[in-house]
């Protein structure tokens, strides 16, 4: 184990480089933080690059294990209260998406909390994947890492441009369901599988090109004022659906 005591210590350097986007997208790089997080890694055989600690941890496969004090822990942590371990992992995208199951496609997903919820609910509602289309927002941040609560390991990615997005709504095997304020139907109904959900972005919702390339529209009946429902809730209420047998 090595143990650093300076902040300009080069792999403290490079870790603390990952909070900004532009050093992850060239390192293929992302930091995961806290213990319960790091045993989801580990059961999911993720196998990080680096794992730094302010105690002691047991080996990790070929991680290097870097000791730091709480100052620098607290230096490199996006955290207001530092954890006492952190784990560097490498991005992982899923290379090929197999229509099984039911699949969440994001268009233009912007907001690394709700990214980050939507892939925990993916997760706990045993979803086979989601996929982020468009111009959407990193799932590797930290804000978003963070809200996965561990779920970034055991939920496959898939990312896409607009058109190949749109293709797939078209072509999907089972049934493209897409959420819509104008739809008639509501999303209290049963699923064809397999099932792809497609929710759009937080501001405009889904776009008319997504909804036309959706074999079916559904909506979210609101009896008070609110406009509109918090995306991540929103894909929370319509996946248990979809999963519910």
């Amino acid at each position: 184990m090595l143990t650093v005591t300076s902040p300009h210590n080069p792999t403290i350097k490079l870790i603390r480089s990952l909070a900004e986007k532009k050093h992850r997208q060239e390192t293929g790089l992302f930091v995961a933080e806290g213990e319960q997080v790091l045993e989801r890694a580990k059961a999911e055989r993720w196998e990080p690059r680096y794992l730094l600690t302010t105690g002691h941890i047991g080996p990790w496969g070929k991680a290097e294990i870097v000791r730091v004090d709480e100052r620098i822990m607290g230096q490199v942590s996006a955290q207001k209260n530092p954890p006492a371990v952190i784990g560097v992992f490498r991005q992982k995208w899923a290379d090929r998406l197999v229509p099984e199951g039911t699949w969440v496609a994001l268009e233009d997903m912007r907001d690394p909390g709700n990214l980050g919820t939507i892939i925990r609910t993916a997760d706990a509602a045993g979803a086979a994947g989601v996929i982020l289309a468009g111009q959407s927002c990193d799932p590797y941040s930290p804000d978003c890492v963070r809200a996965t609560m561990g779920s970034i390991f055991g939920v496959p990615l898939v990312r896409m441009d607009q058109k190949d997005f749109l293709d797939i709504c078209r072509a999907w095997p089972g049934e493209s369901v897409g959420t819509h304020l104008k739809a008639a139907e509501s999303y209290r109904r049963p699923y064809a599988r397999p099932t792809l959900l497609v929710m759009g972005s937080e501001g405009r919702g889904l776009s008319e090109e997504a909804a036309a390339a959706c074999s079916t529209l559904v909506r979210i009946p609101m009896k008070g004022g609110a406009e509109s429902l918090n995306v991540a809730v929103a894909t929370a209420l319509v996946l248990f659906e979809a999963q519910r047998l």
